[in-house]
């Protein structure tokens, strides 16, 4: 056994020893390290010498005569060196510990939020469906198993899961970090959780805050280097919440807003490094903007993006229960929201027959059951109606105030407010004299309502338990107000939209046309993805001429009563949806997925439809399109130009690269006046010439090696 001195030498002071050359010889090198009271020493042996060990035992005992405890380790190589500080320094068993104990606690949380309390009840994670967007290879059937296989991988990766308001991303999330902490194989996991509060927050300054809070024996230097090395994966829960999503168009602002914690996240993708994000649905990585930054780094990290589907009722229910609410008329897809499905799994057979009996009620049932449940959880002498307005109020400040989480000093100044001050005085004097309590009192039994959950890994932040009873609270708020309602952010329409998908269409009808005010500042993208949600088909017919992007429509009748033209839908998946070609003109489909689709009718003309990189499974794209390339031609046109040029940049001597997003090439056509029909329609020409072909990532386009010397000629290089 023989290690190289300058290299071991190296390994030790990354992690703050200090090599004492007076102390080591050929065969051992000794190294101090000082942390506060304590001041140690280790010898490590990297050759074999008999003198060589006699000499180290007396230096040794000189050291110990100096107050300073010293010890010998043996390695066999130098990995076996670094995976013996990362273990001593990073306290990897404690820190599987602490990671587990988060992991209970949130369970419990989760479990809280259940009204049958009366009998025991066991946490489940459901997988959900899930997509990879930018991969058309077959994933793993459970969502957790398919990240984990790419964390063995040797390269940088930057992973997004994303996923609506309330679908699974917190609790994916936590169940990824509790599988890795299951195998000591895997990396130890890093995990931050995101809530928006009153004051702005930069991630440059979190990620070391974060790393100081939870490795006290190490700097962010240190954890930025083990996770270069890949024994660290990084898990970034609610990286929406650092992002302003008050935005029209490509969402330029978000990108601006989350630049800083990008370039941070870039600069720590090296070598085997693993970051995983979890967001909602977010215009910017839809964006030509996002694309080009992923890009720009394509040579040092890949980006993979998973996105998480609406629930799947058979996983929640057996076929019992559903058979059950099939029979009472009530839609099961309607129902599919993880709040509802967790409760109808928990719910008693006595109590589950009830909301049978009264499907239309669902929602209803199951806010009162939780607030009656509370009256008896802390002997809470406020009405369900009265916790309900309390809730409502707190949303509504949430709403106009920009904040999803507070701490519970400010929480419990807020019902001591004047707003509240109301309903606490009438529920005081329903207590006896000798137990009546003071207004502090009351106001610190409501700040530990089961409708709120702590966040934010011991900040001591409290935020509702999930987008849905947020959602609801906010969706009561809107109902009741006597003007317009405008909210400081578009984030807070979505959770209250969710909330009523569940009930009766007369209910979603009315929250629909009260939230008209707020429709100007939704993307075009969400307003759609809204309106689908609420009325069950598209009535608008505003959307000539949209990009609409990231969407997954399942079960509809599309444009049946409304026209469209001269519209494109990107990355979006459609499931049994039949389109109504008739109301259907200059429709562009890209990089979108269809599965049992269907056309109603004839096509207005042949080009109605246009497809560039899409698969379906039934041949519905070959049935449909009629494409027929135009014969080549000698001259190159200007959009034909463009579109090369994003390859081969003027003033380069050769090509720069062989792949480009798409969106970035329909940013700058576009930007040069040309429609995005008809930058498709030329990429699919180039296609045909064999000039453009597709890439592995279905959100790029890739130039055809075979064709470089035509490329070359087209534009005119020497």
């Amino acid at each position: 056994m023989e290690l190289c001195a300058s290299q071991v030498i190296d390994k030790y002071r990354k992690y703050g020893f200090e090599y004492k050359k007076l102390y080591s010889n050929h065969s051992y090198l000794t190294f101090t390290f000082r942390s506060g009271f304590f001041h140690n020493a280790e010898v490590v042996k990297i050759s074999n010498d008999v003198e060589d060990r006699k000499q180290i035992e007396t230096k040794i005992k000189s050291l110990n005569e100096l107050g300073i405890s010293a010890k010998v380790t043996e390695y066999s190589t130098l990995d076996e060196i670094e995976e013996g500080l990362f273990a001593g320094f990073f306290d990897v068993d404690s820190w599987r510990k602490r990671i587990g104990n988060e992991y209970k606690e949130y369970v419990e949380s989760v479990m809280l939020a259940y009204p049958d309390q009366e009998r025991d009840l066991s946490y489940d994670y459901i997988n959900a469906p899930y997509t990879v967007v930018n991969s058309n290879a077959e994933p793993a059937p459970k969502i957790i198993d398919d990240i984990v296989s790419r964390l063995g991988d040797d390269t940088a990766q930057l992973i997004l899961i994303e996923a609506p308001a309330g679908f699974g991303k917190t609790c994916t999330s936590y169940e990824l970090i509790s599988t890795l902490i299951s195998d000591k194989c895997n990396p130890i996991p890093f995990f931050t959780e995101f809530s928006r509060d009153r004051q702005a927050r930069i991630f440059n300054h979190v990620f070391v805050r974060e790393v100081d809070r939870a490795f006290n024996q190490v700097n962010s230097d240190i954890v930025e280097y083990e996770l270069k090395n890949g024994r660290i994966v990084m898990v970034l829960d609610g990286f929406d919440e650092l992002l302003s999503d008050t935005q029209k168009s490509e969402s330029t602002e978000d990108y601006e807003n989350a630049e800083p914690m990008l370039e941070t996240i870039s600069e720590l993708l090296e070598g085997k490094s693993k970051i995983i994000i979890t967001s909602r649905k977010s215009a910017m990585f839809d964006g030509a903007t996002f694309s080009e930054w992923v890009e720009r780094f394509g040579d040092k990290f890949s980006f993979v993006r998973y996105r998480i589907e609406r629930p799947d009722v058979g996983d929640w229910l057996g076929p019992e229960r559903q058979r059950k609410i099939k029979n009472v008329g009530l839609n099961l897809k309607e129902v599919s929201n993880p709040v509802l499905l967790s409760y109808l799994r928990f719910v008693n057979e006595q109590k589950f027959q009830e909301l049978c009996n009264s499907p239309d009620e669902l929602v209803t049932k199951y806010f009162s059951s939780m607030l009656e449940r509370e009256q008896e959880r802390q002997n809470l002498h406020i009405t369900p109606e009265e916790q309900s307005s309390l809730l409502t109020m707190l949303a509504e400040d949430m709403c106009e105030r920009d904040y999803t989480s507070e701490s519970k000093e400010k929480l419990i100044e807020f019902f001591k407010s004047e707003k509240c001050s109301g309903i606490l005085e009438l529920a005081r004097k329903s207590y006896k004299a000798s137990e009546r309590p003071s207004i502090d009192s009351l106001s610190n039994t409501l700040s530990n309502h089961a409708f709120f959950d702590r966040s934010n890994q011991g900040e001591g932040r409290i935020e509702f338990v999930n987008e849905f009873v947020f959602g609801h609270f906010i969706a009561e708020s809107i109902l009741k107000c006597d003007d317009d309602w405008m909210a400081s952010d578009e984030r807070f329409v979505e959770p209250a939209v969710l909330s009523y998908v569940p009930r009766h269409t007369g209910e979603r009808e009315k929250l629909w046309c009260l939230l008209k005010p707020m429709s100007e500042f939704l993307s075009e993208s969400n307003r759609f993805k809204y309106e689908l949600n609420m009325l069950d088909e598209i009535k608008d017919g505003n959307y000539d001429q949209c990009s609409l992007m990231s969407l997954n429509i399942q079960q509809h009748k599309l444009f049946n009563n409304c026209a469209v033209k001269e519209v494109s839908f990107s990355d979006c998946v459609f499931t049994d949806i039949d389109f109504v070609a008739a109301n259907m003109q200059d429709v562009t489909f890209i990089n979108c997925k269809f599965y049992g689709c269907g056309i109603s009718g004839e096509l207005l003309n042949t080009e109605s439809f246009l497809f560039l990189n899409c698969i379906d499974n039934n041949g519905f794209i070959n049935d449909v399109e009629e494409y027929e390339p135009e014969e080549d031609v000698d001259e190159i046109d200007e959009l034909t130009r463009l579109i090369l040029e994003r390859y081969w940049r003027v003033g380069s001597a050769q090509i720069d690269r062989l792949h480009i997003p798409l969106a970035s090439i329909y940013k700058v056509c576009q930007q040069q006046g040309y429609s995005k029909r008809q930058i498709t329609l030329e990429i699919k020409r180039m296609k045909s010439r064999q000039i453009l072909e597709e890439a592995n990532d279905g959100e790029y386009i890739a130039i055809n090696r075979d064709s470089i010397v035509t490329i070359k000629e087209m534009l005119g290089r020497t």
